[in-house]
């Protein structure tokens, strides 16, 4: 009884470190593996110029940023420069390399299209010239925020991106040489009813009937903004389109 009293003390202090040590591993874990691994996938198919400039005076990009310079294999990809994760799932959830002047093709396969729980993708102002928008973004269900604005992206945007049904905001805009056509425009709107922000500025949107913007009456409770300029709409606009409840800009 004596020397199990005294191995009691010796006991609970090291269950008590073993504790601590699981919990603490546990708030300090790396990113999800599998995550990391398609990150650096991503990063490595696109060529980065960090020696040109950026031609642009938009305030959003004013210089460009070469976030993925940070990402390093055998590193927490979590505390990479543009990236975001779930605090519990250590899941990336958001990705923003934005001005980051990648250079390249966004290819179909690309493995950023296996980073499954993204909530938030950013991609502005690189250079996916020689790209169309690959049909697989309409596996990126969980997106609530896209933005692919000034990627000089050409060709017709897919069906599938009305799977994202949980977009806030998309922003395609200043892709001049991307179509946007009538089965896809109606796909998007009948399912992306919680959409609020929709910026499609100098998108080929001329194979669109004006009066096709009547379907923007299901977006009534959610649409707060729209920009359509320059898009070479046909005929007339549909009046209903200024009585959107909440529409401000």
């Amino acid at each position: 009884m004596k020397s199990l009293l005294l191995v009691l003390p010796y006991f609970s202090h090291h269950l008590f470190l073993l504790l601590l040590f699981h919990f603490t591993s546990k708030s300090f874990s790396l990113c999800n593996p599998h995550d990391s691994s398609a990150l650096l996938q991503f990063k490595n198919s696109f060529f980065v110029n960090t020696s040109s400039k950026l031609d642009t005076f938009d305030p959003c990009c004013s210089s460009f940023s070469f976030k993925t310079e940070s990402w390093k294999n055998r590193e927490d990809c979590c505390k990479w420069d543009g990236v975001t994760c779930d605090n519990v799932s250590n899941h990336v959830i958001g990705l923003d390399i934005s001005c980051n002047n990648l250079q390249g093709e966004l290819h179909p396969n690309s493995t950023l299209f296996k980073l499954r729980h993204l909530q938030q993708l950013n991609l502005a102002f690189n250079d996916f010239s020689i790209s169309s928008l690959p049909v697989s973004i309409g596996d990126l269900v969980s997106l609530t925020h896209l933005n692919l604005s000034n990627c000089l992206l050409r060709g017709d945007i897919p069906s599938q991106i009305s799977h994202l049904s949980k977009l806030v905001s998309l922003d395609l805009s200043i892709n001049s040489v991307m179509d946007l056509n009538p089965f896809t425009w109606k796909k998007f709107i009948q399912n992306a009813t919680n959409l609020g922000e929709l910026y499609l500025d100098h998108v080929n949107m001329s194979s669109i009937e004006g009066s096709s913007l009547s379907m923007l009456k299901n977006l009534s409770s959610s649409l707060v903004s729209l920009s359509l300029s320059d898009t070479r709409l046909q005929g007339y606009l549909s009046s209903d389109i200024l009585t959107l409840p909440n529409l401000q800009t």
